[in-house]
């Protein structure tokens, strides 16, 4: 019995083993070939260990270890640990990935503050044909050294041009833009808008109309745009020119540019008129 808890116990050290090495983790890095990393490359891009160096006023190191099973096609883990330029350790961020995940990990300055984010590509999964990637961004404020983190998913992610981060994600003919806010937190979620193609030139498959519709509102209320209940049990409820304003924002009106919009109307209701999207009446 006791030969058979021993064998066992090693087993399981043999395991850990694999997915945490011990102290050859610790001998120093390489840079890494590149800062910045890709969200949704065409094809996957190689993981390996190395050194990233924050080029903002902190002046961070990140050293990015990739841990897997000999069995597993990609990594199953990383840990990343941040080092002020006093050789102190500031943070160690672990997270989890799956042998999908489509690219290393990076920094950027995403939201224009002066500090890179650290952007951890975790999966990359296809939504209505199209590959999106699930992304962790890790965010500190101001002057902090500590980083927050924000889970994403879509197939790129820039400021979009009025003061938010903006995720955009989904299929051909169909783009759902994620607005986030910079907060001390990380990134808080605004709203979400959903861009989808109405009318397509046959032949050319080119969208000549595009509707705009605003949902998960919950966050309007950080941007002001919540109203007071108007009726018994609603809640808060948008104020009528929210759904216009992002609508009609640089990051809405960056897809498909050319496309005619068009409203999409619900139907009647109780005598009143038809309630239109982007924030019309008709």
């Amino acid at each position: 019995m006791r030969c058979a808890i021993a064998v066992a116990a090693l087993a399981v050290i043999g395991a850990a083993t694999v997915l945490c090495p011990p102290a050859a983790a610790d001998k120093p890095l390489p840079a890494c070939a590149q800062t910045a990393t890709v969200i949704n490359p065409k094809t996957q891009l190689a993981h390996q260990d190395c050194r990233l160096h924050s080029g903002d006023s902190k002046g961070l190191d990140f050293d990015v270890r990739y841990f897997n099973l000999p069995e597993a096609p990609g990594p199953l883990a990383v840990k990343v640990i941040a080092t002020a330029p006093s050789g102190e350790v500031v943070q160690t961020i672990n997270e989890l990935i799956e042998p999908s995940s489509p690219s290393p990990v990076g920094l950027q300055d995403l939201d224009g503050d002066g500090r890179d984010e650290l952007i951890i590509p975790m999966a990359q999964h296809p939504y209505n044909g199209s590959p999106n990637t699930r992304f962790s961004v890790w965010r500190a404020d101001g002057e902090r050294l500590h980083f927050e983190r924000t889970q994403m998913e879509g197939q790129a992610v820039y400021p979009s041009g009025d003061g938010y981060l903006v995720v955009n994600g989904g299929a051909l003919i169909s783009r759902d833009l994620w607005f986030y806010l910079p907060t001390p937190a990380g990134y808080s979620l605004v709203t979400v808008v959903t861009i989808e193609a109405e009318q397509l030139e046959p032949g050319t498959n080119r969208v000549l109309t595009a509707s705009c519709r605003m949902h998960k509102e919950q966050g309007l209320g950080m941007v002001d745009m919540l109203a007071g209940p108007n009726y018994l049990g609603s809640g808060q409820l948008p104020v009528p020119e929210a759904e216009a304003t992002f609508c009609d924002s640089p990051a809405a009106k960056a897809i498909w540019p050319h496309a005619e919009r068009v409203a999409i109307c619900s139907p009647p209701e109780g005598g009143n008129p038809p309630v239109c999207s982007p924030g019309r009446v008709q």
